[in-house]
């Protein structure tokens, strides 16, 4: 009982974090949708995904390193070692979008190099 307890507290947490995740890269100029998702498979490993919709007359990288950088200012104690799959592009062009390593990221980087990066000014 005591693990349903928890598997249900880490769900719901999950979905706080992409809620408030959304709202906070909504914010970013140059954005016009968000979905994040927060996977928990069933406490043995986490990734978080983030997909970010810009509109069609913004740039793509200034969008990526705004979102990113508000990314590890709405983190909070999210554990640093998940892996983050993220990926920015514009309206109607899915296929061509940019993804961290256009910073020089890893091209999935964890919560915690995200945050370095954000702190390093790059």
């Amino acid at each position: 009982m005591g693990l349903f307890a928890m598997l249900l507290a880490s769900c719901g947490g999950g979905a706080s974090f992409a809620k408030d995740m959304d709202a906070a890269l909504g914010k970013v100029p140059g954005v016009v949708s968000t979905a994040t998702e927060y996977n928990n498979s069933a406490g043995v490993s986490t990734r978080i995904n983030v997909r970010i919709t810009a509109s069609t007359d913004a740039d793509l990288q200034t969008v990526l390193d705004d979102s990113l950088r508000t990314f590890a200012a709405a983190s909070g104690d999210t554990r640093g070692s998940i892996s983050v799959s993220f990926y920015v592009f514009a309206e109607g062009a899915e296929e061509e979008g940019l993804r961290p390593d256009a910073v020089g990221l890893t091209i999935t980087p964890s919560v915690d190099e995200i945050r370095q990066y954000a702190e390093s000014g790059d």
